[in-house]
Order: C-alpha cells, then structure tokens, then sequence
C-alpha cells in the first residue's frame, strides 16, 4: 500500500467516526525517553491496549477483524492534534497487520508537519512552544527507539536503527540545552492543556475580534 492509498484508506475510514468518545484520562508527557512514555489515549508504546473482542492479536487477525478492531480505535476522539497522529500510526499498524515501516515513516512526516507549523507561532504563545516541543520529541523518536518496524530486518537496517537512535536523542539533548538557556519554563503542555492546529493559528492562541 503506497503512502498516497494509505492516506484516502484512513480518511475514509474517520468520515465514519462522527460519533467518538472523548479521550479519557489522557496522559500528560513527561520529559523521559524510555518506553513508558504516554501521551494523550493513542502516544506511546503498546499505549492503548485495545484488544479485538476475540482477544487475538492484531497480527494474526484476517481482514474483516481488522476493520473491526480499526473501529474500535475510531470510536475515541483522540486528545489533539498530536495524539491524532499517534491515532493514525496505531491504525496503520492494524491495517497492515504487523509493524510497518513505512507507518512509522509516515508518523515521523506527520509530526515534522506538525512541530513547524507550532514554531511559527512559538512566539505568540508558551504553549505552542511547548507542542513545539512534544511534536519534536516524539517525531525524533518514534521511528527509531519506540517503535521499530518489522520490515527493518536486514543487517544494514539494524546499523541504521543505532545510528538514528543515537541521533535522534542527541538531537533532543540538543534542543533541551538551547531551551534552558531561554528559561521558557515547562518543556511540555501541562495537564489539560491541548496541542491542536487550525487554519491559521493554534487553538491555544486567542486572537482579538
């Protein structure tokens, strides 16, 4: 499945979703790079643990079961923009029935996107600074610490995992630094605050009539 039907795959399935649940619970980020991470419902390493009611693992599910388990997945609005990402990476694992690089190339794209658009308006609002961060963060190292794919198997992909594992955190490292010589406070949203994305500014940015 290419990245172009990847895309109209999962679109068409969130016209279907109109009657989510709230995200309950979300988990706030803290400032750690180990598999515990959790943020929002959908962030984080075999985070949530939704099961298919016939409790078999998502892998060795057939098509419709999939789908299935995909809808159950849908049926929670995720906490913002980030974790809607998150949503859409956990979903691309289902679809595809194990852990697919190309659904991790696809997280990474999409948080990149996601952190440039929150540095445009850094300035306007420590929050966005913040998501800034977050997008940042897990972007470095989702694709390579998180969650490694399946399809990386060969002798040449697991010298390239270590090589951007290695990077991805010292990238990381990086930022911290240059962010503690501005002393911009919290590096992540705290509890309750949300990392969402409009037409032209960030939800967490008021703007005067």
């Amino acid at each position: 499945m290419t990245y172009r039907k990847a895309l109209l795959f999962f679109t068409t399935l969130f016209l279907f979703t109109i009657n989510a649940l709230s995200c309950d619970n979300p988990a706030v980020a803290e400032d750690n790079l180990t598999k515990t991470f959790r943020y929002g419902c959908f962030c984080g390493e075999e985070y949530p643990k939704i099961e298919h009611p016939s409790n078999i693992n998502y892998r060795e599910l057939n098509s419709t079961a999939r789908k299935e388990l995909i809808k159950q997945y849908r049926e929670i609005e995720p906490y913002d923009d980030i974790d809607r990402v998150c949503q859409e990476h956990d979903i691309c694992f289902i679809a595809h029935g194990k852990k697919a690089k190309e659904c991790n190339d696809a997280i990474y794209k999409s948080l990149n996107e996601l952190e440039d658009k929150f540095r445009r308006y850094e300035e306007e609002n420590l929050t966005n600074e913040q998501c800034k961060n977050l997008a940042f963060d897990i972007g470095s190292v989702f694709n390579t610490i998180f969650s490694p794919s399946d399809d990386e198997d060969t002798i040449f992909d697991f010298g390239m995992f270590m090589v951007n594992g290695a990077i991805t955190v010292t990238n990381k490292m990086g930022q911290e630094i240059a962010d503690s010589l501005i002393d911009s406070g919290q590096r992540y949203p705290p509890k309750g605050v949300r990392c969402l994305v409009k037409k032209e500014s960030v939800a967490s940015t008021t703007t005067s009539p």
